[in-house]
């Protein structure tokens, strides 16, 4: 005989159901729409080009603040340019939109479309750009608010072989806390917090490919989550790196985020990622932003991985995996209205 559940049980059902649901709303991620959309990595040189794509997918228009944080070193190879450039867009409904960053996008359209299903001018990043973009959605005042409706990504691509490296850019969920103000709260408040762990799975550097026995190399970029480009101050963190070979062993290094960072593995620790002193062939590599005492913002990190295999022209960019929210909630400080 069967009987119905009691009015205590169904109501502690509904309350575990309500939780979950909101955990599974509040994540950063790469693979649901977000309020802010960040791109750790995009590239445009000599050498490079980026192809940027945008969506909006909600049924209604999206209008969008946007910056370019240029991170490449200075001329003495010394801390980043840190450099700002920032445009407006405007998405109609469901519509996707593109540009290559040394390009971007004129101010008037280049096709024969309506003015109106046009998004607007976008500047081209300049020669030597290494950065991040970052997108806001807004309304028509200009003031940040929580509609979870952008996606995007980024593909990057050689300008001698023609091969690409694409990943998915990262989305901000914005929550019903959001006052609307231009100092954007990432503390699982008015937007999700950044993760508290980026996990990488990858080959040691000059690790043979299984396949073709080509040496691997692996570059990792990194940001910082808050920034402040109001009073133009870059976010910075201490970055600590936990590396898991095949056989269980640890090991550590650390490095220090200010603005901007693309660096092989190498270049971080020679002992620690080298395939030749490893002896194994992959490992797994938590990442972690230190948690201090700054009561102003925390220094948590997003990033993207691309792995390269010497000799050939195959290449593949890879999104970190997330693990849990951080500790600090971090800060985006944005500049008044235009």
């Amino acid at each position: 005989m069967s009987r119905r559940p009691s009015l205590a049980t169904s109501l502690l059902l509904l309350a575990v159901l309500a939780i979950a649901s909101a955990s599974a709303v509040a994540d950063t991620g790469t693979d649901e729409p977000g309020s802010i959309i960040i791109f750790p990595k995009i590239a445009s040189s000599s050498s490079e080009e980026t192809i940027i794509q945008l969506s909006n997918a909600a049924g209604t228009p999206a209008e969008l603040r946007c910056f370019y944080v240029n991170g490449a070193p200075s001329e003495d190879s010394g801390p980043p340019v840190w450099s700002i450039t920032d445009f407006q867009l405007k998405l109609t409904a469901l519509q996707p939109t593109v540009w290559t960053a040394g390009v971007g996008l004129p101010a008037i359209p280049p096709d024969d479309r309506p003015p109106g299903l046009y998004p607007g001018p976008v500047p081209p990043v300049g020669d030597a750009f290494l950065g991040e973009l970052r997108c806001i959605v807004v309304n028509a005042n200009e003031s940040p608010v929580s509609r979870n409706v952008l996606t995007g990504e980024a593909t990057i691509v050689d300008r001698a072989t023609g091969a690409v490296r694409k990943y998915q850019a990262t989305a901000l969920r914005g929550l019903p806390g959001n006052n609307g103000d231009n100092t954007l709260l990432l503390n699982d408040g008015e937007y999700t917090s950044c993760p508290r762990i980026l996990l990488m799975n990858h080959f040691f550097e000059g690790a043979p490919d299984p396949v073709s026995g080509a040496p691997l190399q692996t570059t990792l970029t990194l940001v910082p989550c808050s920034v402040d480009f109001e009073g133009s101050t870059p976010g910075s963190a201490s970055v600590q790196f936990t590396v898991i070979n095949e056989l269980e062993l640890r090991f550590s290094a650390s490095i220090e985020v200010v603005c901007f960072a693309s660096v092989t593995l190498t270049q971080i620790s020679r002992p620690v990622f080298d395939y030749a002193i490893q002896g194994t062939l992959v490992g797994q590599t938590r990442i972690r932003a230190i948690v201090d005492g700054d009561t102003l913002h925390g220094h948590a990190i997003l990033g993207v991985a691309e792995e390269f295999r010497t000799g050939t022209d195959g290449g593949a960019a890879m999104n970190l995996h997330f693990i849990g929210g951080n500790l600090q909630g971090d800060v985006v400080v944005l500049p008044g209205p235009f």
